[in-house]
């Protein structure tokens, strides 16, 4: 073999080296995994169970934890772990929120979490789980947040240092342009009114925020041939989905859930169904979400929703999945 032979055979083999290295690197960066924490009102409107299934199933997301907010938590807590535990899941922990709302009617979902005791929550604080977990990770950690901000404001308020360290947050918070139901006034949305002091100092904290309002929301309806198909399903959690369903409408049996926070959830994946514009956002004491042209942009919102093409994608998730113990 003559020295021009061996040189070129060389080279091709450090190239061939440095091809394998680049793939590796490009397969290993490929399938990393986006680090959530989902904050949840878990029980409350039917909407929270449907959210909740999609991070559970959601092959893009590593989930840290669930943490719960607003009303009876303890009890909402429940009803995360018997998600969880239902379909093999008892590595992801729930951490309990702090009460609000004292005396507020009980939602009837709060009944399918009853007595349950197969997993149980953490004992450390939803607050103190976020802070613990975004200084563990800083910079890394996405929060999906679909109730009332109550746990992200005691964050903010216990440890302003630590919040600075989420990468972004998506939220299902406002109404912009539109409100409940289509109407052409925007609404003082519910995650916002129920806590007005939490919600402002959200919005006003200066991370990446990206706001699934009523206006790409309140128009995502689950109508009954979907319905039909997730009970024809019969897996545990499609299962768990039509009986949390069932005692949602127990008083209005067949009415169409609208999927808010699901919309939030399939934001932080891709920007495939919902287009969004920056915007500088305030809250009213009203707990009305206001745009102000004039200034900066603090956040990003949603202002249009494919909403066919996202209901048929989250079906098509709901009913391949086989998660089970």
């Amino acid at each position: 073999m003559n020295f021009h032979t061996l040189s070129v055979l060389k080279n091709s083999l450090y190239l061939a080296v440095i091809l394998l290295i680049l793939f590796i690197f490009d397969t290993a960066h490929g399938e990393e995994k986006m680090k959530i924490i989902f904050d949840t009102d878990l029980a409350g409107d039917i909407d929270d169970a449907f959210a909740h299934a999609l991070v559970q199933i959601s092959p893009e997301f590593e989930v840290l934890g669930i943490t719960i907010a607003d009303g009876p938590t303890d009890l909402r807590a429940r009803v995360s772990c018997r998600l969880l535990y239902l379909c093999g899941q008892e590595h992801i922990p729930v951490a309990v929120g702090r009460p609000t709302r004292q005396g507020s009617r009980l939602p009837p979902q709060l009944i399918w979490g009853e007595d349950f005791d197969k997993l149980n929550p953490i004992k450390q604080s939803a607050a103190d789980f976020i802070i613990q977990n975004l200084r563990k990770y800083p910079n890394q950690i996405t929060i999906i947040s679909v109730g009332p901000v109550t746990n992200l404001g005691d964050v903010i308020d216990k440890d302003p240092q630590a919040w600075k360290m989420v990468k972004n947050v998506y939220s299902m918070f406002g109404s912009f342009y539109m409100g409940y139901n289509g109407g052409p006034v925007p609404s003082a949305e519910w995650n916002v009114r129920a806590d007005v002091e939490s919600a402002k100092k959200f919005i006003n904290s200066g991370v990446p925020i990206t706001l699934a309002g009523l206006d790409v929301t309140t128009i995502v309806k689950f109508g009954p041939e979907r319905r039909l198909r997730l009970s024809m399903r019969c897996s545990p959690l499609t299962d768990a989905i039509c009986g949390l369903y069932t005692l949602w409408s127990i008083n209005q049996p067949g009415r169409d859930p609208t999927l808010y926070d699901p919309v939030a959830v399939a934001m932080a994946i891709t920007d495939r169904f919902v287009s969004t514009r920056r915007a500088s956002v305030r809250v009213t004491d009203e707990g009305y979400t206001v745009i102000d042209e004039s200034l900066p942009p603090n956040c990003r919102i949603g202002i249009n929703v494919e909403k066919e093409d996202l209901l048929e994608w989250l079906t098509q998730r709901l009913l391949k999945q086989n998660l089970m113990r």
